[in-house]
């Protein structure tokens, strides 16, 4: 324990003005302020003196100036603090505890408010805030920030007073968490209507918060001071709730009278230091839970509020002689110094410390495993990528093979093109040349001409076209001969120059003169191919220039089919390699999606390994 002081309890008076009931009753104001610290009746003798006097126009702020803002700067010095209200039923004691929270708010608000305002000023040092709800009714404790916990024991803890045993402690880091406490446990409160006051408590409410500070220099000592802000229950008379008053209320009236007796009770004992007679603390939950402010160990100061109505006069009479026997108690006051390691701050601290050696244990481990691991997924992907560029490698080959094997029936098609030796074997055109004199020479003998001369003139001429035309033959031959490597067009340009001569062989053969040109005169005769001194006939001429035509005009639809097999294929060659180069661009986006995943795998192992480090 560290410095002791001595002082009294604070205690202040509130009136508060009269309300619609009152007046409408025709009530008179018979208690008025005297003073700053007086009060005194209208119009009798009675009169008395406290620490301060509020009357009805005094805001709930300057309430808080003088009766809290002590109290708040003593717990934050590690000295243990009580603010509560005192008074009948439908005095103002939650309004003055509570308020309106953001127009008019009262003790409790501000005082949280005030705490940290405290922790912000006091450079050097560290806070812990933690933070319980609890209500007594019809003498349960009851947990108002989890409704399910009922009934909570205590027990008594001779470093640290009265403990309810299962009861609910957040830690706070700021005003509005603890203001969000509050809320949720004001709408598990137990209120009832009664003909006093259409909001009344039917239970004690004790909001309770603990603070622990330690220095970040110097002494490592810890204080734990704790804060009890409470709003009483107000005392009843059966005609508070009148005849038709249910049994729940009458239960609920006698245990709030019977915890407020013993409260005065124990008050009556405190001032009076004459009397050594036990002092009843455990008579009642409240003042066994109040035993260690009362017995001198906080800075405790009570605001008793009080109606000015005569219809009230007991009851406010009541009120203003409780206050002033508790301005006769003497406190000493003892600042909670403490090095337990049980202190929370002190547990967090070396928990923290714990929890960081770890952390620095796990990311060293981390970062080898992490360099394993990454070792290991590069391999991985290296392998990945490997065998990825291997089917590609495999895809691209065969669209390779399949382009040369296209190469190769190309050439292959090319083959089946006519060239020289095809059109003119030599054999077969020396025949054909003796075989188609021989024709001529039949021809002329058939032929009706005036004298013989013009007949060997005709053959004669006749022969002479011949030669030229088969001259002609050979030179095509010649020219589809030297056209193997040359283009499908040019072929097809020559195959129809040689359709022509075929043509004109044919023409020359069944016409015997030549045709007439546009002008009247008659054209020169053509070269008939294949014809000399032979023995064919006509017939057999005629035949083999047909099966030659048939012949050409075959392989010109077998080339037509083949360059639109080369077409197709050509597509097909083209949308492979499309499709190699799409490959190509999935196998970078793939390398970049595995960059992605491997960097996510990493942290989520490092959160994962986090969260079981700091569980175990």
């Amino acid at each position: 324990m560290g410095e002791k002081t001595v002082e009294n309890i604070t205690v202040a008076v509130r009136i508060r003005p009269l309300n619609q009931r009152e007046l409408a009753s025709g009530g008179e104001k018979i208690w008025e302020k005297d003073g700053e610290v007086g009060i005194k009746e209208k119009n009798g003798a009675r009169n008395f003196f406290y620490d301060r006097i509020y009357d009805e126009n005094t805001e709930s702020t300057e309430v808080f100036i003088y009766q809290g803002v002590e109290v708040i700067e003593k717990c934050i010095s590690g000295y243990n603090g009580c603010i509560f209200c005192y008074g009948q039923t439908g005095s103002g004691k939650t309004h003055t505890m509570h308020g309106v929270r953001k127009t008019n708010p009262g003790l409790v608000p501000l005082s949280i408010d005030h705490i940290f305002t405290m922790i912000q000023r006091s450079s050097g040092k560290e806070f812990l805030i933690r933070c319980s709800y609890i209500e007594i009714y019809n003498e349960s404790v009851n947990d108002l920030l989890n409704p399910n916990f009922l009934n909570l024991q205590l027990a008594e803890d001779k470093k640290n007073g009265i403990k309810i045993i299962g009861v609910t402690e957040e830690v706070c880091t700021s005003s509005n968490q603890v203001n969000s406490l509050l809320v949720m446990g004001e709408k598990h409160k137990n209120i009832a209507s009664t003909n006093f006051n259409q909001r009344s408590s039917r239970a004690h409410s004790i909001f309770r918060v603990i603070v622990e500070s330690k220095n970040t220099s110097g002494r490592p000592d810890v204080a734990i001071a704790t804060l009890n802000l409470i709003d009483l229950a107000g005392s009843e008379s059966a005609d508070v709730h009148g005849p038709a008053a249910s049994s729940a209320r009458s239960k609920e009236m006698k245990y709030i009278n019977r915890s407020l007796l013993t409260l005065g009770t124990v008050i009556m004992r405190l001032s009076d230091k004459k009397n050594n007679a036990p002092i009843p603390y455990r008579d009642s939950k409240l003042t066994r839970l109040l035993q260690p402010a009362l017995e001198g160990d906080s800075k405790v100061s009570i605001v008793c509020n009080i109606s000015p109505c005569n219809d009230a006069y007991d009851e406010t009479l009541s009120t203003l002689k409780f206050a002033q026997r508790a301005k006769k108690i003497k406190q000493v006051i003892v600042k909670n110094d403490t090095t337990d390691s049980k202190a929370l701050i002190v547990k967090y601290e070396r928990e923290i410390y714990e929890l960081q050696e770890r952390l620095r244990e796990m990311e060293n481990k981390m970062v080898q495993e992490e360099k394993s691991a990454m070792n290991l997924n590069v391999s991985k992907e290296l392998q990945i990528l490997q065998e990825e560029k291997e089917r590609a490698d495999t895809k691209l080959e065969n669209l390779l093979q399949e382009k040369l094997q296209l190469a190769q029936d190309l050439e292959r098609l090319k083959s089946f093109i006519i060239h020289a030796e095809d059109v003119k074997p030599s054999k077969l055109l020396k025949e054909t040349e003796q075989k188609m004199k021989k024709v001529a020479t039949k021809k002329t003998n058939l032929l009706h001409s005036k004298t013989s001369t013009s007949k060997e003139i005709i053959i004669e001429g006749d022969e002479n076209l011949l030669t030229k035309n088969m001259d002609y033959l050979e030179n095509k031959s010649i020219v589809l001969e030297d056209m193997g490597n040359e283009d499908i067009n040019n072929f097809e340009r020559h195959e129809t120059m040689l359709l022509n001569g075929l043509d004109n062989i044919e023409f020359e053969l069944l016409g015997f003169e030549s045709p007439k040109n546009i002008t009247g005169k008659p054209k020169a005769k053509q070269a008939l191919p294949f014809i000399s001194n032979s023995a064919l006939t006509l017939e057999e001429c005629l035949k083999i220039i047909e099966e030659q035509r048939k012949c050409i005009e075959g392989q010109k639809n077998t080339i037509d089919v083949l360059k639109s097999e080369i077409d197709v294929r050509d597509q097909t060659i083209m949308k492979f390699s499309k499709d190699i180069e799409e490959k190509q661009e999935q196998v970078e986006l793939l390398s970049d999606e595995l960059k992605l995943c491997k960097n996510n795998l990493t942290k989520l192992q490092i959160s994962n390994r986090f969260r079981k480090a700091s569980k175990n």
